[in-house]
């Protein structure tokens, strides 16, 4: 596991949060993301990057909120029909076809949202949660990875538009989990490091930002610190699949942090 900084990140600061290394960073498109994998990291650092989030989280009408956190209730929703309150894209075009609510026995509720897709040549799927935007706060969500070519998992933070957004990945198919940052559709890898990611299989992802902080925890376990000095901006929150994926989500949990 590692702690990753920029290389701007001064000594005062080092000394406070303990030793890191940085990892690579490249711009690439959907596609050539795919095609590269692994080697997405080769290319060492060459600038800050911001790791600050949009957090905040919804997945149905009814949210029930204890002791500052909102756990997100799927109980209300509609078997078969796309999670309100949500915006779903795909490749820059609008694409409520391919998720629904689901019966899941293993999930408290009762019910998860299913992303499945069927071409392979597709590009990754977006589901926006349209009303609400944050800067800092903590996200915390159950996944399964059921099928896919490229099988992988996200969670997408300050999204500013279905293009433009940060997006926390974890991958079966690298055995990696990363923080990558989309840019006008164009995927880019901030830092990353080898995690295990299982097929049908259920983890839990946990991001938590405050300022310029941004932590994961994969499974209860820490796996990586990142730390970047840019400009904070409010933006909403998002699940995301790879292409072809079949991906279920459920337990979504945000704190909104102040």
């Amino acid at each position: 596991m590692s702690v990753v900084y920029p290389k701007s990140i001064t000594e005062h600061d080092r000394r406070i949060g303990g030793l890191g290394r940085a990892v690579g960073r490249v711009s690439l498109s959907w596609s050539q993301f795919a095609e590269r994998g692994q080697a997405l990291t080769a290319i060492v650092l060459n600038r800050a990057a911001t790791v600050v989030l949009g957090l905040i989280v919804g997945v149905g009408s009814a949210i029930a909120a204890s002791g500052g956190s909102l756990m997100i209730d799927l109980s209300q929703q509609q078997v078969g029909q796309p999670p309100r309150n949500f915006e779903f894209w795909r490749a820059g075009e609008a694409d409520p076809r391919h998720w629904k609510v689901v019966r899941e026995a293993s999930s408290d509720s009762g019910m998860s949202i299913q992303q499945s897709g069927a071409d392979r040549a597709a590009q990754p799927s977006l589901a926006i949660y349209a009303p609400v935007s944050a800067v800092d706060g903590k996200v915390r969500v159950r996944f399964k990875l059921i099928d896919g070519s490229m099988p992988s998992a996200g969670i997408a933070i300050r999204v500013t538009s279905p293009d433009d957004y940060y997006l926390v990945r974890a991958s079966a198919y690298e055995q990696r989990l990363s923080l990558l940052h989309i840019v006008h559709g164009a995927a880019e890898e901030i830092v990353g490091v080898d995690a295990d990611i299982a097929q049908d299989h259920w983890q839990t992802l946990e991001v938590v930002t405050r300022g310029n902080g941004f932590t994961m925890w994969l499974d209860d376990q820490w796996a990586l610190t990142a730390f970047d000095y840019g400009k904070l901006v409010d933006g909403r929150f998002g699940i995301w699949t790879e292409r072809d994926d079949v991906t279920r989500f459920d337990q979504i949990e945000i704190a909104p942090l102040t």
